[in-house]
């Protein structure tokens, strides 16, 4: 009986270091993101202004002259401005609609009410949003103001106005679309409309087709789920539209833009050059991936078998994201970019392999994957240590 329990008492002990362990762990961790945020930009740091940090490729190239644009292997320079483009000039907006699109009291139906159920984190949200007004200038019906969702990705609790400009948004789209904030009472008590569910990617035909014919009957319809609900190929002045909502009618509200405008300006501060990464924390690459939007892009990311195999079962789940040609969309660019192809993406902008910054953020990244591993590897031992105690104890009883 006094082994067990002097077991007992030193894997207690032991037990009792985990705090001490996890309190380091994150004191280091602190310290290396710390660091990382102090370290010099890529721009003033010597190494971008040493001409022995181009490459023997790099270097041939301009002193031949060759205009193709090559990766510096150190991080360089090349002599050439990637920042700006000859052609820059011949681009113009154009999304205004055209004269044979009817203002939208012409078209819009007084007793017809479209409101959605959004879904996702709030980029998805966002784009049902857009797709949203399409759906109603389809269905020549009042769009209902959406209500954002809280509960499956994005778990946070501000609604429409919170986040974006409402006046502004039912303002802006007067022309084309009529908009209100809440459906309007009807019997003296609360409008509850309708719910279905429509296809992903449906087409303008989709929509006249399934929709609207419950929407004459019912008046006011609430789309649910409405994450990616409307066909990428529309009607010209149907896509104008969608251009105008998404970079003109959807405004942040003011203290969101003016956070913005804070951030843009401190990095501008430390360099004329800046570009934004998702960075995440649960894994050891600049991206975090996640398995519904691979599956969604209908790309191929260099996981070989295996990772068609686990995207194949969840493109399966809908019928309108089965795999055509992977090659084609990542060469017409339609694939958001792999870890490699962001890797020769920052070397080609000067960040090189031994940068600080970099290294710093790298170091960061393994320690807390570590971290977490040692903080798991730790939960599992003591958890087999108890119930090898608590199996002893049981045996010792029966004797």
């Amino acid at each position: 009986m006094a082994f067990p329990r002097r077991r007992f008492q030193y894997y207690h002990r032991l037990r009792s270091l985990y705090p001490v362990i996890s309190s380091i762990s994150g004191a280091i961790l602190f310290l290396f993101a710390l660091l990382s945020l102090l370290a010099p930009t890529p721009m003033d740091s010597d190494q971008f202004h040493r001409s022995d940090s181009l490459s023997v490729v790099a270097k041939e190239a301009i002193r031949n002259g060759d205009s193709m644009f090559r990766v510096p292997s150190g991080g360089g320079r090349l002599n050439r401005d990637i920042w700006s483009s000859r052609n820059s000039r011949l681009f113009y907006g154009c999304n205004n609609a055209s004269s044979k699109f009817a203002k939208a009291e012409a078209v819009t139906h007084a007793n017809r009410f479209l409101a959605i159920a959004t879904s996702g984190g709030l980029n998805q949200q966002r784009t049902g949003i857009v797709d949203a007004v399409i759906a109603a200038r389809i269905l020549n019906a009042t769009l209902v103001v959406p209500k954002l969702d809280p509960k499956s990705f994005w778990k946070d609790s501000s609604d429409f106005r919170e986040i974006f400009d409402i006046d502004w948004f039912i303002s802006f789209l007067s022309k084309d679309i009529k908009i209100i904030k809440q459906l309007p009472r009807r019997g003296g008590k609360a409008w509850i409309p309708h719910t279905m569910r429509v296809p992903r990617k449906c087409s303008e035909r989709c929509y006249q087709n399934r929709v609207l014919p419950v929407l004459q009957k019912r008046h006011a319809i609430q789309l649910t789920k409405f994450d990616y609900r409307l066909a990428n190929k529309l009607d010209t002045d149907l896509q104008k539209l969608r251009c105008r909502v998404n970079y003109h009618a959807l405004r942040f509200t003011d203290p969101i833009l003016q956070m913005g405008k804070m951030l843009v300006n401190r990095m501008r501060m430390r360099s004329k050059h800046y570009i934004a990464l998702h960075l995440s924390t649960d894994a050891a690459i600049c991206y975090r991936f996640e398995p519904d939007m691979l599956a969604f892009s209908g790309c191929d990311y260099g996981g070989g078998e295996k990772e068609r195999n686990e995207l194949g079962a969840i493109r399966r789940r809908w019928k309108t994201l089965h795999k055509t040609n992977p090659d084609r969309q990542r060469r017409q660019g339609r694939c958001p970019l792999t870890p490699e192809e962001v890797g020769l993406m920052l070397r080609a902008l000067g960040y090189g392999m031994m940068n600080k910054m970099m290294m710093m953020l790298m170091i960061t990244m393994m320690l807390m994957i570590m971290t977490l591993m040692i903080q798991n590897g730790l939960i599992q031992m003591m958890m087999s240590i108890d119930l090898a105690l608590k199996r002893k104890a049981c045996i010792m009883k029966q004797f």
